[in-house]
């Protein structure tokens, strides 16, 4: 199979996943809202918050990871990647202790912190402890998913992600039915799910890939592991920001507005994190070529591959979600019945943001590609966490919850604005080419979806409306795509692809 028909099957495989995932995700909260209520969702939510703050370091090491991997693929060199990979399952490890031992010992310090109703405080501690044991899990895993996406089996990832989902949303049924502690009991049942995909990767990897088949540890060297390291650290604090400045906001909202306003943040996230998988479709499917190509020293296609990733990413998350925001309130009442407070403004500024990010996207991974990152981490991140100061400042002071959102959002059309001519410097980037390509020739589509959809709220008035608002608008937008966005080369493609497809059946 030649790159880009790998690139094209492994997408529409994410994106059966993410449909699949997202569908079965939204189900879970809403039965396990109802099973914990408002309060005690809110506390496992700002529970989760503080430590996936530490969290964060697994995506970090993970990036790194493939990153390296899918480099020494364009090399073609067996060797470093059986290498590359023993070291990042040892660095893993050891990171992964540290952490754990870390939140352990500061356990005291965040539950008194946090403002729990006394009689969920015990319970609160046993969460705290089983989602520092989710991170572990995810830690010594991430190495391995990350050999996945570098080696481009997209499909092996896509079903163990939807067999998650499936015993999520089976934990979730189950809990109104167990004369246990809900809480206590939703945490042993994700504890218990992570572990599962810890294996499932594993086992098939020790079986299939070469890499992975027995750890060598006369090839961890101190080396290898800086090696590692030093791109790891800056991806770290790259990806901490981000992290920081999402679950960061869930605590500042904890301390002025209490466990309920962390209900309706903590539904956003879900919604957010959902909408989230549909860009990784992408991105997972189009990263580990871009950093082949950079591997093989070929600057231009690994150019070309980012703008792509950009383009399509953008109008995948601008058409299916624009109509979502529009639709938001109907669509949470559809979904959770009775909604938490906030949810639907959190819900349609953190979607507003995701959607933003997307026009530069590409350029993140051409950074990754080229490997200088300190300069674009410190610029990129630290503009991220203002988000935090001004955010408490808000409050502080007095002024809505719209003011913190108004302020996530600026941030990331800033931080938009920022990577074009910084990637220009850094790597050539042909920035009036990008302008044209990628935000220019979007806009008619993506301004067409929005203003079919907010048609529809105007004028039609019955029950469900938001599925036909959403049909309706992915329809006018895809047509739109295609008549005002795709080149010659692009429309002759898809006209070539469809005949194959006719033929065949």
């Amino acid at each position: 199979m030649n790159s880009t028909n790998r690139i094209i099957v492994n997408t529409l495989v994410q994106y059966v996943r993410s449909v699949v995932y997202t569908l079965l995700a939204l189900f879970s909260t809403r039965f396990v809202l109802e099973a914990l209520g408002h309060s005690a969702y809110g506390v496992y939510v700002v529970i989760g918050s503080v430590v996936y703050m530490m969290g964060f370091v697994t995506q970090s090491l993970a990036t790194s990871t493939q990153r390296f991997l899918s480099f020494s693929h364009g090399l073609a060199d067996k060797g470093e990647l059986r290498k590359v990979f023993t070291n990042a399952m040892f660095l893993h490890g050891c990171v992964a202790l540290l952490i754990v031992l870390a939140m352990t010992v500061l356990e005291p310090v965040c539950m008194h912190y946090l403002v729990i109703p006394l009689e969920l405080a015990s319970s609160a501690r046993f969460v705290y402890f089983m989602v520092v044991l989710m991170v572990m899990l995810t830690f010594v895993t991430a190495p391995v998913r990350a050999l996945f996406i570098s080696r481009e089996n997209i499909v092996y990832v896509s079903i163990i992600e939807m067999v998650d989902a499936v015993l999520k949303l089976a934990g979730a049924i189950v809990l109104p039915f167990i004369t246990y502690d809900a809480l206590r009991l939703y945490a042993t049942i994700l504890v218990a799910i992570t572990a599962f995909n810890f294996f499932a990767y594993y086992i098939y990897a020790r079986w299939h890939y070469d890499e992975c088949s027995g750890l060598r540890f006369k090839e961890i060297t101190f080396a290898s592991v800086r090696k590692l390291m030093s791109f790891a650290v800056w991806n770290v604090y790259a990806v901490g920001a981000t992290v920081v400045r999402t679950q960061g906001l869930s605590v500042i909202l904890n301390r002025f507005m209490g466990t309920l306003a962390n209900a309706g943040y903590g539904i956003a996230l879900q919604v957010s994190n959902a909408a989230g998988f549909i860009a990784v479709s992408i991105l997972n499917a189009v990263n580990p070529q871009l950093m082949k190509a950079e591997g093989a020293g070929d600057r231009k296609r690994m150019l070309h591959l980012s703008m792509i990733e950009s383009r399509y990413a953008f109008l995948v998350m601008a058409l299916v979600l624009l109509p979502v925001i529009v639709e938001m309130e109907a669509i949470l009442h559809f979904w959770l019945g009775d909604v938490p407070e906030y949810a639907v403004m959190f819900c349609r500024y953190l979607l507003s943001a995701y959607i933003l990010d997307q026009l530069t996207i590409g350029l993140t991974s051409v950074n990754q590609a080229i490997g200088r990152i300190r300069n674009y981490s410190l610029l990129i991140s630290t503009i991220r966490l203002l988000t935090l100061p001004v955010a408490w400042l808000c409050l502080k002071v007095g002024l809505p919850l719209h003011s913190v959102m108004w302020t996530y959002l600026v941030v990331e059309f800033v931080i938009g604005v920022i990577r074009i001519p910084f990637m220009k410097f850094t790597a050539g980037l042909p920035v009036m080419e990008y302008i044209r390509t990628v935000i220019v020739q979007t806009m008619l589509p993506v301004a067409g979806t929005f203003v079919c959809s907010l048609s529809i709220m105007c004028c039609v008035q019955f029950p469900y409306r938001f599925l036909l608002t959403e049909c309706v608008s992915v329809l006018v937008g895809v047509a739109l795509v295609y008549l005002f966005t795709l080149n010659c080369a692009e429309r002759s493609w898809l006209h070539e692809k469809v005949k194959q497809i006719r033929q065949k059946l």
